[in-house]
């Protein structure tokens, strides 16, 4: 049960990141969830699309080299110390978090979680009940 992400390396200067998410918008792709690194002159964007093919158009168009990559998007259990359950979780299950950034979109609250091991992490939040997203995560 995984999320298509959206990975796009770009220059880090001002405007970009507008100029970037407008043009989804303005293609009715709406970014669910989004995550930014930076190191000085350059920017990687991670980010779960409500259509992935069609942001990858999008970013194609104007002239950006875009990958997806699957991911697991995870409801935080709402309860104190809801997010260290998650992170304890795969910790215990020898799972490395690669990246990790919330949702935008979603009602309750909920993590991307790119790591080493997709299939056990899966298994290990499964195992432990905590709710996982699927495509419709798109449609929220």
């Amino acid at each position: 049960m995984t999320v298509k992400q959206i990975v796009l390396g770009v220059k880090n200067k001002q405007g970009e990141l507008s100029r970037i998410i407008g043009h989804l918008y303005d293609n009715d792709v709406r970014v669910c969830a989004f995550g930014v690194g930076t190191d000085k002159d350059k920017a990687t964007l991670r980010f779960i699309a409500s259509d992935p093919e069609a942001a990858i158009s999008v970013l194609t168009g104007l002239g950006y080299k875009a990958k997806t990559k699957n991911v697991i998007a995870a409801q935080v259990p709402d309860h104190p110390g809801g997010l260290n359950t998650i992170l304890k979780v795969l910790d215990s299950a020898n799972i490395n978090i690669l990246h990790i950034y919330p949702s935008l979109e979603t009602q309750d609250s909920a993590l991307i979680l790119e790591v080493d091991k997709t299939k056990g992490a899966i298994r290990a939040l499964r195992d432990n009940w905590i709710n996982l997203y699927d495509d419709k995560i798109y449609s929220l």
